[in-house]
């Protein structure tokens, strides 16, 4: 009986141990989610800020802390892309480590951390974390097209307009050249959750020189 007793109460002790697990586990990538998803809105609000969408940031985002890297022409732009972050719903502090360089250098950098941070956009959208129910919104999307278009140094000077219906992306403004719109054009069909990209965007005529 006091056999049967102790292997019962092991058998429960190591049932709640399971469960603990199981919610840590879960709890955790609640987190890992969580961050990825601060990250993004953070890249989407870059994009669509004059003031710094021309720099190269790198935004890190681990357990609500957001840690920005990269190279900024002023203070003006360094407290903006702090602000800006820190308006972000999900985000519990800021690290600035930014450095300020003079005008013409803040380009260069951090072009291999957006090219990763531009793969990790993509493999985020792809997981279940940003559905609503089995549909993920139009303003999901639309955040994640403009994160993506801010980590592609090819597109991210762009002056685009990114709008979504019923996960149509409507694509609007002006580009540079054919390749600029092409990439454009590619880097929203490839975002998670898109139907359809509607191309309304312009190639800029240059001026001929006589």
């Amino acid at each position: 009986m006091f056999k049967l007793i102790r292997v019962s109460a092991a058998l429960l002790l190591l049932g709640i141990c399971v469960v603990a697990a199981s919610a840590q586990s879960t709890a955790g990538a609640k987190t890992a989610i969580s961050d990825s998803w601060v990250t993004t809105q953070i890249y989407a609000k870059f994009f669509v800020d004059r003031d710094i969408k021309a720099r190269n940031l790198t935004v890190h985002t681990e357990r609500g802390v957001v840690t920005l890297s990269g190279a900024v022409e002023s203070s003006t732009e360094r407290g903006r892309a702090v602000s800006t972050a820190k308006s972000v719903d999900g985000v519990k502090q800021v690290v600035d480590k930014l450095s300020l360089v003079p005008a013409g250098q803040a380009q260069s950098g951090a072009a291999g951390a957006a090219s990763r941070q531009a793969e990790s956009i993509k493999e985020h959208a792809k997981t279940a974390a940003d559905r609503v129910g089995k549909q993920i919104s139009d303003a999901l999307v639309t955040t994640k097209v403009q994160a993506m278009f801010y980590l592609d140094r090819e597109v991210k000077a762009a002056d685009i307009d990114v709008t979504t219906h019923d996960a149509v992306v409507t694509l609007t403004g002006t580009v540079d050249s054919d390749a600029v719109r092409k990439k454009a054009v590619d880097d929203a069909r490839s975002t998670d959750g898109v139907k359809q990209v509607v191309d309304k965007l312009t190639v800029r005529k240059l001026a001929v020189k006589r």
